[in-house]
């Protein structure tokens, strides 16, 4: 069976599977250049077809990732997630999309008025899906088991506690469920109002940044000052109940309400000091459902999708715990991954399914010879032709260049995992600065290493119970006292880093680079990071590199064979 998944929302984006397993997988923000893409996802659908081989007449079945088709029920629709007046005019307003109910507003005209916008979006969703000749039956999945089916049927684990956890959709901000034998089961669901992503939302919100795009900004942060008092304060607001298995809101207080009041209880402290206490809340809460959780099913190996699992320190929080075995993160943790979710779901339950591990998720657009060559014609560079490109990669390192990847199959996902990279060298300890400086980043944000699979373990503590996350970058590691040694450039300031391992069967292009730089320095490491500038999506064309190049982000540009260098 042929399953087209969508996602029609926040990080649009499209998935087909094939016979459960995943075929193809983009979003929609690579193709249009807008992060976060809301709306629907034309672009990426439109490459599906030339990457895949595939007709729209070859689909059997469409899913969606939303039954509601609305993004949450709190939030106003995202016409523009740059747009942060729109926040402010969020917390200013009442804490219900439609405002406070009143006799003059009762409550049945804004339920109508819901299910009016459920109606328009879906027929436009139709309409849209019909517009490239698809005849499929489309079938709606509820958001959170798309994320629950994401994360269990590309774990591997056979048996596995399930847990969602986001901002919110489909009336729940998050839920539990069992996977055994293929089969989903709900145990646990969290009411809209103990939302963690609205926590997260809040706290990115009061520290200045926008919450929609730069949650991972707080767990940057919270390395910075630690401050037991800010942990304390914001524990009075939110924690967890082991009965329910949840993340709680304890005062129950959404948008306005939260903000004031959480504005004036941390009115004192730094934002620094507000991040690390807002990460230990969630990770004492998180880690407690958790815990919970498992000894409840007695199944220890944990499967985790939803936006909140995009926090690598949380996760490595919930693989320490003594209860559990092993972790899986779901690549695209967050909404983008409930195309591929839903499709996995409607396909288990229709044919049967069992989980199977991903070992790489490269399964975006490629760039033909004839594309690049004809991109590097239209641009001031010059460029040679390799046989091999390892050995002239290895070189740049050697050399302290910053180095642009672009090979093979774009990356699914947030994670840069070597096919659209930004490849630095690891030893030098102020490299964060000035590579920040020249991408427009912010300088607290670590940097991410990406390592051969061999020689992980000497560089990383309890590696081997993570090394399946690894492969995607969604989950951190204490780095080892020879670690810091060798590579500082790779360490955070609270003694982690979030790696990818690479091996050469799933991505021989950076394994033959990184083992002659090995050959070359003695370290089988080097900086990985996203191939974009601040705010930008990662590149998705030839040309999307090849201005970057021109730009100055990078010094030197490897497409496939090709080696590029600005003309002089």
């Amino acid at each position: 069976m042929n399953v087209l998944g969508i996602h029609d929302g926040k990080d649009a984006g499209v998935s087909l599977t094939v016979e459960g397993k995943p075929v193809y997988a983009a979003n929609e923000e690579r193709f249009a250049r807008n992060k976060l893409h809301f709306g629907f996802p034309y672009l990426a659908l439109r490459n599906l077809f030339p990457t895949t081989g595939m007709s729209p007449h070859d689909i059997d079945r469409v899913s969606v990732g939303f039954q509601a088709m609305v993004e949450t029920e709190d939030y106003p629709i995202y016409t523009d997630i740059n747009d942060t007046t729109m926040l402010q005019r969020i917390f200013a307003g009442g804490t219900r999309l439609f405002g406070p109910v009143t006799a003059t507003r009762p409550f049945v005209q804004a339920s109508r008025q819901v299910l009016s916008l459920v109606s328009k979006n879906k027929q436009a969703l139709q309409k849209s899906v019909r517009d490239f000749d698809i005849d499929a039956d489309i079938e709606y999945v509820d958001h959170h088991r798309a994320h629950a089916a994401s994360a269990y049927y590309t774990s591997g684990f056979l048996a596995a506690t399930v847990i969602t956890a986001d901002g919110g959709g489909d009336g729940l901000a998050g839920s539990i469920y069992t996977g055994v034998d293929g089969h989903l089961r709900p145990l646990v669901e969290w009411p809209r109002v103990h939302s963690p992503g609205n926590f997260w939302f809040l706290i990115t919100y009061i520290c200045g940044f926008n919450p929609i795009k730069h949650g991972g900004k707080i767990t940057g942060l919270a390395a910075y000052e630690p401050c037991e008092e800010a942990h304390r304060v914001l524990s009075e607001f939110y924690g967890h109940d082991p009965k329910k298995l949840s993340f709680t809101n304890k005062k129950h207080l959404l948008f306005r309400d939260a903000h004031e009041q959480l504005r004036i209880a941390l009115d004192r402290f730094s934002i620094e000091q507000i991040a690390y206490g807002a990460q230990k809340v969630l990770e004492d809460s998180i880690c407690g459902a958790v815990a919970a959780a498992v000894e409840r099913t007695g199944l220890r190996r944990v499967a985790l999708a939803g936006g909140t699992f995009a926090n690598v320190r949380l996760n490595q929080k919930i693989l320490e715990l003594d209860g559990v075995d092993e972790i899986f993160i779901h690549p695209h943790m967050g909404d983008g991954g409930v195309a591929l979710g839903s499709a996995l779901d409607l396909t288990a339950r229709e044919t049967g399914l069992l989980p199977e591990a991903i070992s790489e998720a490269s399964w975006g657009n490629a760039a033909s010879e004839d594309e690049i060559l004809g991109t590097l014609r239209q641009y001031p560079v010059d460029f040679v032709k390799l046989d091999d490109p390892a050995d002239a990669i290895s070189d740049a390192l050697v050399q302290k260049q910053v180095i642009g990847l672009f090979n093979g199959r774009m990356e699914y996902g947030p994670r840069a995992l070597g096919h659209r990279t930004i490849l630095a060298e690891p030893t030098d300890p102020t490299m964060m600065h000035w590579l920040n400086s020249r991408l427009d980043r912010t300088e607290f944000m670590p940097f991410a290493p990406i390592i051969l699979e061999e020689d992980a373990p000497k560089y990383f503590q309890n590696f081997d119970a993570g090394r399946l996350p690894a492969r995607f970058m969604t989950v951190c590691f204490d780095v080892s006292e020879e670690g810091k040694r060798l590579a500082p450039g790779i360490v955070h300031k609270d003694g982690t880093a979030r790696p990818q391992i690479v091996n050469e069967r799933d991505n021989a292009y950076v394994y033959r680079a990184l083992s002659a730089y090995k050959r070359k320095s003695g370290l089988s490491l080097g900086i990985n990071t996203s191939f974009n500038k601040h705010e930008e999506p990662i590149v998705c064309h030839p040309r999307d590199a090849v201005s970057e190049l021109i730009r100055g982000g990078v010094d030197i540009l490897f497409l496939e064979n090709f080696k590029v260098t600005p003309r002089a």
